[in-house]
């Protein structure tokens, strides 16, 4: 009887013990899903911009127009920063969208208000900033420098003071631009060094342009950082920046808090880039001041509102007599001839809009590398090509995209893709991700032999990629241009 007694009462507890972990089951494991359910739900919301980046296959990054970020150089768009996320974007397949911001607090609001998904420019890496953005791995390193006047070859009347420490700075002033880290980093080496130095705060003024205003003798002293000191001394040879201000510091890209999923991407992408050829070489060209000399015409330093070319009056002049921005017509033209005006291509096509004989013939063109001329004719002949769309479903950028298309290839290809367009969508009046899908299309047999199709075969990816290089060169003319 007594070991019936104890027997039950394993019994007992054996089914207690399972009715417990059953309540557990029943209990806990929605709980723990639930749990999930958030953890996964925050990852999303946290990853917001690396979400849509992947399924825009597009990324908005900011930088500044200045020597080392993002510039024109005879109508090139140039600058270590674009050229970097330029490598990064055609790695991973996205489109690149440059949005210029030369003031770095606004430049940090957009981000935290995913206005952006990068700030693309030399960041300064400290423990404040940690607090409102992510920093991506390292791209390099920095330290801030006072900017002067070389010591010997100046003007007659030059008696600023030539620095040599710290403490000749005692009763100078420095000019910094406004929201920079300058200010900060001399208060504190004011402090440290117990040098009595005004710190003048502008507002007005880029850092390129108080560096070109110590060459030009209207301010003796700026600060900056040596990348920037570096690349605007190879054509601004009058200036010293050998005295540090600063220790040397990392400098990286930034992104928004919690965007961890975008992090990784970035940083597996840079720490292997960072170790490329391809990357010294980029560093090379933009801050290696020997041997950097691509920039050193004064009339293209890179500044927003510069020149684009010698024939700009020209190409305002002649846009604005066919209804078109001055720098969409200089983009194409950039495309077709680099601006040179003695161009002449395998073809027979010549001059600086790469005309072909017979529409030099149509439009009067006697001397085709005559640089007013060939604008001039070429330009007529654009607005000939967009009065070939008409319809009014056309909308005005697709027009202008059909007649590009048209200049590049034919007239003929282009209405083929039309027709193609209107049998297999049923509309014939939208450039992207219509008329042009099928103008690719006409390099395949299926296609290019279609009953609609009167011209046959062409290399419709070619004028493809024409038309979205001009558009592309056309943004980056928008960004740093005055229209």
């Amino acid at each position: 009887m007594k070991h019936k007694s104890i027997a039950g009462k394993k019994l007992i507890l054996i089914v207690s013990i399972g009715i417990a972990l059953l309540i557990a089951i029943l209990v806990l494991v929605p709980e723990a899903a639930l749990i999930e359910k958030k953890i996964l739900k925050n990852k999303a919301v946290h990853n917001t911009d690396y979400h849509h980046i992947i399924k825009t296959k597009s990324i908005r990054i900011i930088t500044h127009n200045n020597s080392t970020s993002y510039f024109l150089y005879r109508g090139q768009p140039m600058g270590f920063h674009y050229d970097l996320a330029k490598a990064f974007a055609k790695a991973h397949g996205f489109k690149l969208k440059i949005i210029v911001e030369d003031d770095f607090p606004k430049a940090i609001k957009m981000l935290k208000d995913r206005e952006a998904d990068i700030v693309a420019m030399d960041i300064t890496i400290t423990k404040d900033r940690e607090k409102d953005i992510q920093f991506t791995y390292p791209i390099g390193s920095n330290k801030q420098v006072l900017v002067q006047r070389k010591r010997y070859g100046r003007r007659r009347n030059d008696s600023a003071l030539y620095i040599k420490t710290v403490m000749d700075l005692s009763g100078k002033k420095i000019y910094v631009q406004r929201g920079t880290i300058f200010k900060e980093n001399l208060e504190h080496l004011k402090n440290i060094s117990a040098t009595n130095f005004q710190i003048v705060e502008d507002s007005i003024h880029s850092m390129e342009e108080l560096i070109m205003m110590v060459a030009n003798n209207k301010i003796d002293y700026t600060a900056c950082d040596e990348r920037i000191a570096k690349a605007n001394a190879t054509y601004n040879p009058t200036i010293d920046y050998h005295l540090a201000l600063s220790i040397e510091q990392k400098l990286a890209w930034a992104i928004p808090q919690n965007e961890d999923s975008l992090l990784i991407m970035i940083n597996q992408w840079l720490k292997k880039y960072t170790r490329s050829r391809q990357f010294a070489l980029l560093e090379n060209k933009y801050f290696k001041t020997k041997k950097n000399s691509f920039y050193t015409d004064k009339q293209y330093i890179p500044l927003r509102g510069g020149q684009l070319s010698p024939y700009d009056q020209s190409i305002k002049e002649n846009a604005k007599s066919i209804g078109w921005d001055w720098r969409l017509l200089a983009a194409v033209i950039y495309n077709e001839s680099r601006f040179n005006a003695m161009a002449t291509s395998w073809a027979g096509a010549k001059g600086l809009m790469q005309l072909m004989p017979e529409p030099a013939v149509k439009f009067n063109l006697d001397n085709p590398y005559n640089p007013k001329e060939n604008i001039r004719a070429g330009a007529k002949y654009l607005h000939y090509l967009t009065t070939k769309f008409t319809k009014p479903a056309i909308d005005s950028i697709s027009r202008i995209k059909f007649a590009l298309a048209a200049y590049n290839i034919g007239l003929g290809h282009v209405r083929d893709a039309q027709k193609l367009a209107k049998k297999y969508t049923g509309s014939d009046t939208s450039w992207s991700h219509g008329v042009d899908t099928f103008l690719v299309l006409k390099s395949k047999p299926k296609y290019y032999k279609d009953s609609v199709v009167k011209y046959g075969y062409c290399r419709g990816k070619s004028a493809y990629n024409y038309v979205e290089n001009i558009f592309t060169l056309y943004d980056n003319y928008k960004n740093l241009v005055t229209k």
